[in-house]
């Protein structure tokens, strides 16, 4: 077999085992995600990630939105 025999063979299979991680990774992502429990959630009243920050009136401010 020749170089580009070679070369080709090498990015074909490479070309393959990334497709088959590519379609396992997204079967593994859907199977957590059917697993996972649904929790029903106000995003108006509550936030998952953050809190939200009030900073305290400084003496020279009124505490007021502009």
């Amino acid at each position: 077999m020749d170089l580009n025999g070679v070369l080709s063979t090498i990015i074909i299979v490479a070309f393959v085992v990334t497709v088959v991680l590519a379609v396992g990774s997204y079967m593994l992502y859907k199977m957590r995600e059917r697993r996972r429990p649904r929790v029903a959630f106000d995003p108006a009243k509550e936030n998952i990630f953050f809190e939200r920050f009030f900073p305290k009136p400084t003496s020279g401010q009124s505490g007021q939105p502009l």
